[in-house]
């Protein structure tokens, strides 16, 4: 399977950079610097070459994007620990050394007609309506190298698999997703200074005792862990509405301990959920009123007890989300996120109940060459949080030039607490052609 992704790679990547043929082709080049502002150490010091090319081809059209990586600081290679193994056989980047790697973002085949729409190969498919937090968008794991800091499209892992859209009426669609790719989350590893630390998300062993970790137990099979999802939307009344289903594995393992003798064993499974939810907007004047909804089965809470360490328990998460854009070349948006463990269960780590908000600001200047923002994410509960403003310059079409700021603040058990110490400096250029 590795031998096959590595062609299918190789041959994307010749295909996209051939001038000869027909088609439309683009590209960005990225560069961005990352200075941690604490720890006085370069985070990240990445190049990243996208290019995409768009051809007719039997009676549709494919779309082919590869990606050349190049950072100097971060360990991209998959050998030994430097890096998670959360890819599938067919699916992640060819490494090219510890600093560079090559990669078929996406491709895939799509073809509309009057009734349907496909998309076959790989690709990434966005659900809900939140922004900053994810509740229904959970079709594509992510990267979380950067924590969440990257751009929700750099930081999702692209999959393979079947998208179709069929007609129901003039104003609503049915969507069924059949996923046989089984890539996983892929998180930072040990070295990096967004590796996971909190008690709320891995176990924490007494003090003087040895641990064994085992790899973790994957998903494998292209088809019998296949995922599988279906979405229905429609327009009425003025709303634009949704129902989803989704019958997935959870991205992140769950991670469960045990006493083997005078050591503590750490087992690492993914396990399986049924997700169920629905969105709703309308448009209200200057206005713009959003909420989500999720209710997902088999999920695992950490405890406060080392064995197993998790307990499970459904969980209901939902957001409200109100948009303004009542003055020109300003928008604000405010979100209230919720997450409920349906059961009563003792000793959790975290709440039963958590809150988090968001506050997010944009204003356009000096012709909109200029853009200033504030992000804001804080949670209620626990006090941590993460600002980010940030500063883009538009100078010219094709060219923009960015700087900006990501302060980390809570308690280091906390969730945004764990990266107080990575907090940056982020300098960057956008080029397009």
């Amino acid at each position: 399977m590795k031998a096959i992704s590595a062609m299918v790679s190789t041959v994307v990547l010749a295909i996209v950079s051939n001038n000869a043929f027909a088609g439309d082709f683009s590209g960005i080049l990225k560069s961005q610097t990352s200075y941690g502002s604490k720890s006085d150490k370069l985070q990240q010091q990445e190049w990243l070459l996208d290019m995409e090319y768009n051809t007719p081809f039997f009676g549709g059209d494919i779309t082919a994007i590869g990606r050349l990586r190049w950072d100097s600081v971060d360990d991209l290679s998959q050998k030994g620990s430097s890096r998670p193994k959360t890819y599938s056989p067919v699916g992640g980047p060819i490494t090219a050394g510890p600093s560079g790697e090559i990669d078929v973002r996406e491709l895939y085949w799509e073809k509309a007609t009057n009734t349907t729409y496909w998309r076959v190969g790989k690709q990434q498919v966005v659900w809900g309506e939140a922004d900053g937090l994810k509740l229904l968008d959970v079709i594509n794991p992510q990267s979380f190298r950067e924590f969440i800091l990257d751009d929700f499209d750099d930081s999702r892992i692209p999959l393979w698999m079947i998208n179709a859209e069929l007609n129901v009426t003039e104003n609503s669609v049915l969507q069924i997703l059949w996923i046989p790719d089984t890539s996983t989350h892929e998180l930072a590893p040990s070295s990096s200074p967004f590796a996971f630390t909190s008690p709320a998300l891995v176990p924490q062993l007494p003090s003087g005792v040895s641990a064994v970790v085992n790899d973790a137990n994957a998903p494998t099979s292209l088809l019998k862990d296949s995922d599988f999802g279906m979405r229905f939307t429609n327009f009425v009344g003025g709303w634009d509405i949704s129902l989803n289903y989704l019958y997935h594995y959870v991205d992140t393992p769950v991670i469960r301990s045990r006493l083997a003798g005078v050591q503590v064993v750490v087992e690492q499974d993914y396990e399986r959920s049924h997700l169920v939810g629905g969105t709703a907007s309308t448009a209200l004047g200057d206005w713009t009123l959003r909420t989500e909804i999720a209710y997902e089965t088999n999920r695992y809470h950490r405890t406060v007890s080392t064995f197993p360490g998790v307990s499970k328990a459904d969980q209901l998460g939902s957001v409200i989300g109100l948009d303004w854009q009542g003055w020109t070349d300003q928008f604000i948006s405010f979100q209230w996120f919720q997450t409920t463990i349906t059961e009563s269960t003792p000793a959790l780590f975290n709440n039963r109940h958590e809150n988090r908000v968001t506050f997010l600001w944009e204003s356009k200047f000096l012709n909109e060459t200029l853009t200033g923002e504030w992000l804001h994410i804080h949670s209620l509960d626990h006090g941590d949080g993460v600002f980010q403003p940030k500063l883009t310059y538009n100078y010219q079409a094709n060219i923009d030039i960015y700087v900006g700021v990501d302060v980390f603040y809570g308690d280091n058990d906390e969730l945004f607490g764990q990266f107080d110490q990575a907090d940056r400096i982020t300098i960057g250029i956008n080029w397009g052609f």
